[in-house]
């Protein structure tokens, strides 16, 4: 029965582990809008994802923008999340890789003679719903021109509400974060009276908050003929970034890194975007800390420490083997010394011996053995200060029992004749 016992618990153990290893893994990204570059992106990182994986899939979900994303992100209700690098995260996102660069851009209808930020004093502006990160980028520039909610009228809205507001005249501007060239811009300015009103300041801006840098949209990159914008525009740009949850499986995280750097073409074949993915470095502007299975992937071809260490290595090594030469040098000149000394003691010893034989006047005696007790103390001395060693001590002392017994039995022959 015990036997019996063990035989079914084993093919249940292997039953659950079977059951356990073809589970499927879902894995989620909270992407933004359906129509956003960071949708599109998604998309194709789960579609090759998918496909590279039989066991594990993502499926990506629509949302309101980055706000929403870092809300469920930090709630634990997707595992990843796209979202604008000055977003406000907390310590349950970090960061996987750089998608693409955003720039703050602003578009206005030529009716509403509108040149520069500030001129949108008084003006109706439609920005992105408030659970977006844009919105929160408007307000953030707003505030460095000088603009509060009293001087102008923000309207938030979903994307295509505010094309249409535009096209119809309702709005005087629209502000979007987007990558240069984007779509929906394109869209809106391509047969419309529009133009893009450039952004000045991003240094100052970037004062504020690190992750933001000076940047262009390029002239052309809207239209061709005649070209919108028609020159190279100033503005501040920042990163699109990948976040995963910080509990997220560290071999989880550093496959998918590994797929967006590895599997450039077929990323590409879905979204033209895949050619700006870019990982996140030690001097990069992003705020927001590496997940360990990123930074796994990004440390994979750097040095180790013995590697980046290995002149200062071998000069310890050297010095090492210098000390340790000199060291034994020594050790073996004071074994030297002291083999020296003990036989100079030992030859001592045998001349008092010789002499004893041949002698057998009281007095003579007398000395010698006088003169062993003197060699005694001489080499007691050097046992205590370490010049002889106990075992050469005992070799030692072994040869003087044998002398002084002799000049003892020399004696008591000598004071017998007498």
């Amino acid at each position: 029965m015990f036997i019996l016992g063990l035989i079914w618990l084993a093919l249940i153990s292997a039953t659950v582990l079977w059951f356990i290893s073809t589970q499927e893994t879902r894995l989620t990204i909270a992407a933004g809008p359906r129509h956003s570059e960071s949708f599109e992106l998604a998309s194709a990182i789960a579609k090759v994802y998918n496909q590279q994986n039989e066991l594990s899939q993502i499926d990506v979900f629509e949302t309101g923008g980055s706000s929403d994303n870092i809300r469920l992100l930090q709630a634990g209700h997707v595992d990843f999340a796209t979202t604008q690098a000055d977003a406000q995260v907390n310590e349950k996102s970090t960061a996987v890789a750089s998608l693409f660069v955003d720039a703050y851009q602003l578009i206005v209808n030529d009716a509403s003679n509108i040149n520069s930020f500030n001129e949108l004093q008084g003006k109706f502006v439609v920005t992105a719903p408030l659970i977006s990160g844009q919105h929160d980028s408007f307000w953030f520039v707003a505030d460095h021109y000088g603009l509060t909610q009293d001087d102008l009228t923000a309207l938030p809205m979903s994307e295509e509400a505010a094309n249409f507001a535009m096209v119809m005249g309702q709005v005087d501007a629209a502000y979007r974060v987007r990558a240069p060239g984007n779509r929906a811009i394109r869209a809106l300015v391509r047969n419309q009276q529009m133009h893009i009103v450039p952004i000045e300041h991003a240094e100052a801006l970037s004062l504020r908050h690190s992750s933001l840098s000076a940047g262009v949209v390029p002239a052309g990159a809207y239209r061709g003929s005649p070209p919108v914008p028609e020159r190279d525009l100033p503005t501040a740009v920042l990163d699109r970034v990948l976040l995963a949850h910080k509990d997220l499986d560290y071999e989880v995280v550093n496959e998918l890194t590994a797929l967006l750097f590895e599997h450039h073409s077929e990323l590409a074949a879905h979204s033209k975007l895949a050619g700006f993915i870019r990982p996140i470095t030690d001097d990069s502007d992003i705020p927001i800390p590496l997940h360990p299975g990123a930074q796994g992937y990004y440390d994979r071809e750097k040095p180790g420490f013995l590697q980046k260490n290995t002149r200062m290595l071998a000069s310890f090594i050297y010095v090492g083997a210098f000390v340790s030469s000199l060291g034994l040098a020594l050790r073996s000149r004071v074994m030297r010394r002291r083999k020296v000394r003990v036989s100079e003691y030992t030859l001592q010893l045998m001349n008092i011996a010789e002499q004893a034989q041949q002698t057998q006047e009281n007095a003579q005696l007398h000395e010698l053995k006088d003169e062993l007790v003197k060699i005694l103390n001489t080499v007691v001395t050097d046992l205590s200060k370490d010049k002889v060693t106990q075992e050469e001590f005992e070799h030692f002392s072994f040869t003087w029992q044998a002398v002084n017994t002799l000049v003892r039995d020399r004696l008591a022959f000598a004071n017998g004749m007498e």
